[in-house]
């Protein structure tokens, strides 16, 4: 069985989580909600790429970028202004592409961009949360089980898939690489969370439900970039594609995290 371009993907990927790692459990928490910004701001960056390949100058693609971080700050520290915060990255689209444009395309340009970039925000924001909340360990819960369930579902699927989950889509994914990944998701879940104080339950609840949250949030940026007629949101992580495609599913994951972990009592 061949796997195509898994040697070159796991030597791109190595230095990218190694110093991820460094961020989350060396530096200062500071760092790490530096971290979660910028990954927010490089991801509102994408999106305005994505949604708006014509008509939004430099400037104003700079703007959203700049709003979508800050955002994700005051998300992270569950500041007063989180809100209001939240709604920038939408403002500034909307005023910029009103005087450039007018309504021709609005829904797409205006609405498309603004919530895909407030989307990655609030995800990368409630990351950031989870991490003061509770270390480094429970981002590690929610990457791994985006990225072994991802693993699990390219296996499963390049080996066994035969029934197509989505083929208008996504037409490699199939519904036994989706069986698979969700049970890849489970098993991440309990491996990463065996290093923080989650009981067994929550975790497999968590794994499951993370599991088909980021299975949609995939499909999600699949089904964007098939209407922008493009193959990854940049080319920024070198083979890896955009901010975008590596945390589709991540930025989905953790208000699923969020929400269950309170649910259970966990965090308050």
């Amino acid at each position: 069985m061949v796997f195509p371009k898994l040697s070159g993907r796991l030597l791109i990927a190595i230095p990218g989580i190694a110093l991820f790692l460094v961020v989350l459990f060396k530096l200062p928490v500071v760092w790490g909600i530096f971290l979660f910004s910028t990954l927010a701001l490089l991801a509102g960056y994408e999106s305005t790429a994505m949604c708006v390949p014509h008509g939004l100058n430099e400037f104003s693609r700079v703007l959203v970028a700049f709003f979508a971080g800050v955002s994700t700050y005051f998300i992270a520290v569950e500041h007063v202004l989180q809100i209001p915060a939240l709604i920038l990255p939408g403002a500034a689209v909307a005023v910029s592409l009103l005087h450039s444009s007018g309504p021709v395309h609005s829904r797409r340009r205006i609405a498309g961009t603004a919530g895909l970039a407030s989307l990655y925000a609030m995800g990368f924001g409630l990351m950031g949360r989870l991490f003061l909340s509770m270390g480094p360990w429970v981002i590690l819960v929610v990457l791994a089980i985006c990225w072994v369930g991802d693993s699990a579902a390219y296996f499963v699927g390049v080996s066994m898939g035969k029934n197509k989950l989505m083929p208008r889509v996504s037409p490699k994914k199939s519904w036994e690489g989706l069986f698979g990944g969700l049970a890849g998701s489970i098993a991440g879940a309990l491996g990463a969370g065996y290093f923080t104080e989650i009981p067994f339950i929550p975790l497999l609840v968590l794994g499951f439900a993370g599991g088909v949250a980021g299975v949609y949030g995939d499909l999600f940026e699949s089904a964007l970039k098939r209407d922008a007629g493009v193959k990854d949101s940049s080319s920024i992580l070198l083979g890896h594609g955009g901010i975008l495609d590596r945390f589709d599913s991540a930025v989905v994951v953790a208000p699923v995290a969020l929400v269950l972990l309170h649910l259970f009592g966990i965090i308050s």
